[in-house]
């Protein structure tokens, strides 16, 4: 920037030192009004709830991807109001730590951590995997001093061992049980990943019918994505019954397996408004001219059975009862990390700054930035407002019309279409990357 503003004839930037206060003075207003948003955002939870114990969602999310990432966040959203209850910043590295090359003891040490323990931005000790664990244990304990709210039901997403760490800390005493939520989409991605690696493991291996398990008419990549949807709204459809859910699930496999000399639709809605064609038929009087048409072959269907047997478990069916997911968090992680970008370096400060900020935007929405700029005691004009404003307007209509359903089954058409487009190019050029294959 100095070299540019010499270039140019311009003044030369703002120093550092000036910069840092800067950046300090706009991460106390923003924390400030974050606090006071989030706080509120409780509140409201509890009125919706009726109740002090509260269900949240719980998500990590890291500064660079992979888990070699030198800060993390932590955030808590309210299930009920989908606003952010709690964060926390997490770092393991500061600039002004590694400054200090003399020996870590002494006088002159102690003086001079004395005064950097004032302003140290590492807060985190361990590996950047642990921080989300570590992170949700700090929003926990202090929910009851700080929300005045307990999270007694968590939605994760089971990536991690952050329930276990919660769960051991015991942060309302041990003789109050936390319960685990899954996250449904989560959830349903399981399927698909088990599929494929079940697809995989199998390779050019013969099923008992002497052919393998993918292939035209079999397990492709199609398939695989058809009964992942299919899963997951077997489990939106029923979450209010794990037995309805249960059943749900395997009148997908069964109406896979059917065909004309043997239909399985027993599990499968009965009526003319059924999803089943062939029960719309039977409804209809027609079930003798009805002919199967995407049916897989025994062998392949008793391949997958395994992986239909375990994630139609009541036990884990019932962790699924309310349809909960972690999409707000995802949401708030993609507002963070829009302000902060992970292809830029910065320090926890500028990471806090985002955090914050993102936080007063998801649950105000754009006016919100306002009372930031109220806080630091900035001029706020008429233009700023209106703009704010269209802004909001402009999301609002924007979230209506994705919400729509024909909007939405359009995206997931085009998403299939996508990904057919994919596996048949793939099919059709064979291997041509593979780490170490060549």
């Amino acid at each position: 920037m100095k070299t540019f503003c010499g270039i140019m004839d311009l003044y030369p930037p703002v120093s550092q030192n000036s910069y840092e206060l800067i950046c300090r003075r706009v991460n106390a207003a923003s924390k400030n009004v974050a606090i006071q948003s989030m706080k509120k955002a409780a509140d409201e939870e509890v009125v919706a709830v009726n109740s002090t114990d509260i269900t949240v969602s719980g998500d990590g999310t890291w500064k660079t991807r992979g888990h070699t990432s030198q800060i993390g966040v932590c955030t808590v959203i309210g299930a009920d109001t989908g606003k952010v209850i709690d964060v926390e910043v997490l770092s393991k590295a500061c600039k002004g730590c590694s400054r200090w090359k003399g020996p870590r003891v002494g006088s002159a040490f102690k003086k001079w951590h004395a005064r950097h323990s004032q302003v140290c931005t590492k807060n985190h000790i361990g590996s950047s995997g642990k921080m989300e664990g570590d992170g949700m244990v700090k929003l926990f304990q202090r929910s009851e001093s700080e929300r005045g709210v307990r999270y007694l039901n968590y939605i994760g997403d089971g990536d991690s061992s952050t329930f276990l760490s919660i769960s051991a800390c015991h942060p309302y005493g041990e003789n109050v049980p936390l319960s685990k939520v899954e996250c449904v989409g989560h959830v349903q991605k399981r399927m698909g990943s088990r599929l494929r690696k079940l697809k995989k493991k199998c390779g050019s291996k013969k099923l008992y019918d002497k052919k393998t398990i993918s292939g035209k008419g079999r397990l492709t990549d199609n398939i695989i994505d058809q009964l992942s949807v299919f899963y997951g709204n077997a489990i939106r459809q029923h979450s209010n019954s794990v037995k309805d859910m249960r059943n749900a699930v395997w009148a997908i496999y069964f109406h896979m397996r059917s065909t004309d000399n043997e239909p399985l639709h027993s599990f499968c809605p009965a009526g003319e408004t059924s999803w089943c064609k062939y029960n719309q038929a039977v409804s209809k009087g027609t079930a003798e001219t009805f002919h199967h048409k995407n049916s897989l072959p025994p062998a392949v269907m008793d391949a997958i059975k395994p992986i239909f047997n375990s994630l139609s478990h009541p036990e884990l069916l019932n962790r699924c009862l309310g349809a909960y997911t972690q999409n707000t968090n995802e949401s708030l992680n993609s507002v963070i990390w829009q302000i902060c970008p992970k292809i830029s370096g910065s320090g926890r400060r500028i990471a806090e700054i985002a955090v914050y900020e993102s936080v007063v935007r998801f649950n105000e929405g754009r006016l919100g930035r306002l009372d930031i700029m109220k806080e630091l005691e900035l001029c706020i004009s008429n233009n700023a407002i209106s703009s704010h404003k269209k802004a909001d307007i402009r999301r609002i209509k924007q979230g209506d019309r994705r919400a729509q359903q024909n909007t939405i089954e359009k995206r997931r058409e085009r998403r299939r279409a996508k990904a057919l487009v994919d596996s048949k190019l793939s099919k059709k050029e064979g291997l041509t990357y593979e780490a170490g294959g060549f």
